[in-house]
C-alpha cells in the first residue's frame, strides 16, 4: 500500500473535514503529522501543513470527490423538506458563512464599565462579493 499525499491544510480542522468527506465516499483517507500538530499546533506551518493521504490507486477519485462543488440541494434518506443550500442575496455565490453574534461591543463595554451590552445581531458574510446580511424574520 503506496500512500501519496494529495492535499495539505495548514488547520486541523479543514483536514479533518477533508478526510471526512473521503471516507463517506468509501475512500480511504490518512492525516500525517495530525497528533504532531494537535500538540504543537503553531509549528504546522513548518512541518508543510498536515498531509491528506490516499492510497495511489484512489488517487483521481479522491481529487474529484474534494474538487465537486457544493450541491445545491441535500436530501436526508426521504426526509422532506431537503435541506437547500443557502446563497449570498446579491450575487448568488454559495461561498458564504454564518458569522453569529458580534461579542465584541459586548466584552469592550464589560470592561470599560462593568456591564455588558447584549450581542450584536448574527449575519452571513459572502466570501465572493463581500456582502454582509442578516437572515429575514
Amino acid at each position: 500500500m503506496a500512500l501519496i499525499t494529495i492535499k495539505r491544510y495548514r488547520d486541523l480542522s479543514e483536514a479533518i473535514v477533508a478526510r471526512s468527506v473521503l471516507e463517506s465516499n468509501g475512500i480511504p483517507a490518512y492525516l500525517c503529522d495530525e497528533n504532531f500538530v494537535r500538540l504543537v499546533w503553531h509549528i504546522s506551518g513548518s512541518l508543510g501543513g498536515i498531509r491528506l493521504q490516499v492510497e495511489s490507486e484512489d488517487e483521481l477519485e479522491a481529487f474529484e470527490v474534494l474538487d465537486s462543488p457544493i450541491p445545491e440541494v441535500i436530501h436526508y434518506g426521504g426526509q422532506t423538506p431537503a435541506y437547500t443550500q443557502p446563497r449570498c442575496p446579491q450575487c448568488g455565490s454559495t461561498e458564504i458563512s454564518f458569522q453569529g453574534s458580534s461579542r465584541k461591543a459586548a466584552l469592550i463595554s464589560l470592561y470599560a464599565v462593568g456591564l455588558p451590552l447584549p450581542p450584536g445581531p448574527e449575519s452571513w458574510h459572502c466570501a465572493n462579493c463581500q456582502n454582509q446580511w442578516q437572515e429575514p424574520g
